[in-house]
C-alpha cells in the first residue's frame, strides 16, 4: 500500500467521521427542538386556558349569584372587581400574544430573546396579579354582601389568605422560574449544536 492510498483512506475516514458527527448533531438538535416545542406548546395551552377560565367562572359562578343593587357597596365592589378583572384579562391576552410569537423555526437567538421577554412578562404580571387579588376579593365580598370582619367570615378569609400565600410560594419558587429555566437550558443546548 502506497502512502497516497493511506492518505486517501485517511481523508475518506475523516469525511465519514465529519458526516457522522453532523448527522448526530442534527438528530440531537431535532430531539431537543421537539422537546422544547412541546414545553412551549404547553405554555400556549395554559395561556389559552387562562383566557377561557375567567369568562367561565364569571358567567357560571359570580354573575348568577349577583343581585343588582344601586347602593354604594355594590357599585364600589363592582368597580374594584371590574377593574382588576379587566386588567388581569388584558394581561392574559398580552401574554397569549407573546407566547404565540415564539417559534423555534426562527433564528435561535430571536427565540431565546422572546423566551426571556416572556419569562420577565410572566413574572411581572404574576407578581402584580397577586397584589391585585385582594382588591378583587374585597369587590366580590362587597357585591355579594358578604361580611368582612365577623366571626363567621374569619375562617373563610383565613383560608383564602393561607391558600394565597401557599400559591405565591409555589408559583414563584417552582412554577415560573423552574419551567423557564428548563426551556432556557434546552435553548442553550440547541444553540451550541448550531455552532
Amino acid at each position: 500500500m502506497e502512502i497516497t492510498d493511506l492518505q486517501n483512506m485517511w481523508t475518506q475516514h475523516n469525511k465519514d467521521i465529519s458526516e457522522n458527527t453532523r448527522i448526530n448533531k442534527q438528530l440531537l438538535k431535532n430531539i431537543l427542538t421537539s422537546k422544547t416545542e412541546r414545553k412551549i406548546n404547553w405554555i400556549k395551552v395554559k395561556a389559552i386556558f387562562n383566557l377561557i377560565l375567567p369568562i367561565i367562572l364569571l358567567t357560571t359562578i359570580l354573575i348568577p349569584k349577583l343581585r343588582l343593587r344601586f347602593d354604594s357597596d355594590f357599585i364600589i365592589g363592582g368597580l374594584l372587581f371590574g377593574i382588576v378583572f379587566i386588567i388581569g384579562y388584558f394581561w392574559s391576552v398580552q401574554y397569549f400574544l407573546k407566547v404565540s410569537r415564539i417559534d423555534l423555526k426562527n433564528a435561535i437567538t430571536s427565540t431565546k430573546k422572546d423566551i426571556i421577554e416572556l419569562e420577565r412578562y410572566k413574572f411581572k404580571i404574576t407578581k402584580l396579579g397577586y397584589m391585585l387579588i385582594p382588591f378583587a376579593l374585597i369587590g366580590i365580598f362587597m357585591m355579594l354582601e358578604l361580611p368582612f370582619f365577623t366571626k363567621s367570615s374569619l375562617i373563610p378569609i383565613s383560608l383564602i389568605i393561607i391558600v394565597m400565600i401557599v400559591s405565591i410560594y409555589i408559583t414563584f419558587k417552582f412554577s415560573i422560574f423552574e419551567y423557564f429555566k428548563k426551556i432556557n437550558r434546552e435553548i442553550v443546548e440547541i444553540e451550541k449544536l448550531e455552532l
